[in-house]
């Protein structure tokens, strides 16, 4: 039998963030996951963005996330020895006067992450069609979730901290003090299952919000935007790798599931045509749930009646930023 301090269950960014606070804080741990289970963090774009656009305000306690994020990440940029956090700007694209206006009167007051006004001429940004004037946004991030999951999982597996299965609640044994799964003792559960929570026998009466999302990935014959610019006109135009990006993403609260839709790709395909005037090949269509609660805030919470379970989930679309912050928040909780 494995003896450890706490059993995770689930890979996703919640899982991964809060295994490596454990690990370091010299806290035993096992993880336990099926990782075709859902792809929602798999496919997130990762981007951190200090601004909500629809007030032009910064977002809730931005500073001490942006803080906590961009130290935790560097952290693990150097212990995995991979590059998988980089700082970036995005080009929020003005469609108005009044959307002019707007930007002006907020960065008189927020000028660390509201910059300069220009238009997307005078940026390296090629084969452009229309030159909008657009906003640019600063001391944004990305986090590329992938490799962060992949490069993670690879070093726990290396160090016997990760096994990739299914797990099944119904084989979980819970006394006062210690919990048994199969050939494991531990302390504490964490589960971090995203919106699979939803059929987790323990926290029923926690209610989720999931909204679905998808993203399109095109490749182009040679380099339009630089690497560390994001474009947003009304959706995000995201490098990935060499004369890669990414175009997306939506919200659906209707239909929720993990099917690329056909209509969505082509609604997708339609702005970036709108926008650059080069040839292009698709190369992947994907679709994820994002795990929202119902305040979109993240859930932290200890079992009402087993107080050896937990789960850290609903970091929805801001969940780069907020896992650090909230794993934290979660260890604290623990121990």
């Amino acid at each position: 039998m494995k003896k450890v301090n706490c059993l995770i269950v689930g890979s996703g960014l919640a899982g991964v963030t809060i295994a490596w606070k454990l690990y370091q804080k010299n806290i035993s741990f096992h993880i336990i996951s099926n990782p075709h289970l859902s792809t929602s963090s798999i496919i997130a774009p990762g981007i951190i963005n200090p601004i909500v656009f629809k007030r032009m305000i910064p977002s809730w306690n931005i500073t001490e996330l942006l803080s906590i994020s961009q130290s935790f990440y560097k952290n693990i940029e150097q212990t995995l020895q991979q590059k998988i956090f980089e700082n970036i700007q995005i080009a929020h694209c003005l469609h108005s006067d009044d959307d002019e206006k707007l930007w002006k009167e907020k960065q008189f007051f927020y000028p660390q992450f509201l910059g300069e006004i220009t238009t997307l001429n005078d940026l390296p940004i090629k084969n452009i069609k229309q030159n909008f004037k657009c906003g640019m946004v600063l001391n944004a991030a990305r986090l590329k979730v992938s490799e962060y999951i992949y490069y993670s999982l690879n070093y726990f597996k290396n160090i016997n901290a990760y096994s990739e299965e299914k797990f099944y609640h119904e084989n979980l044994l819970i006394n006062e003090k210690i919990l048994e799964y199969n050939q494991i003792i531990a302390e504490k559960i964490i589960f971090c299952e995203g919106y699979h929570l939803q059929s987790n026998p323990f926290f029923q009466h926690i209610s989720l919000k999931p909204a679905k999302g998808e993203l399109v990935e095109i490749s182009t014959p040679h380099p339009i935007m630089p690497e560390n610019i994001v474009l947003h006109y009304h959706l995000n135009i995201i490098p990935n790798n060499t004369n890669k990006y990414l175009i997306g993403s939506n919200y659906e609260w209707q239909n929720i599931d993990e099917q690329a839709t056909q209509n969505i790709k082509e609604k997708f395909l339609s702005v970036f045509d709108s926008l650059f005037d080069v040839s292009y090949e698709v190369i992947g269509h994907y679709a994820g749930i994002r795990p929202a609660s119902l305040d979109r805030r993240p859930i932290i919470q200890q079992h009402p009646k087993f107080s050896n379970l937990f789960t850290i989930n609903g970091f929805g679309t801001k969940g780069v930023m907020l896992a650090p912050y909230a794993a934290e928040e979660l260890l604290k909780l623990l121990i």
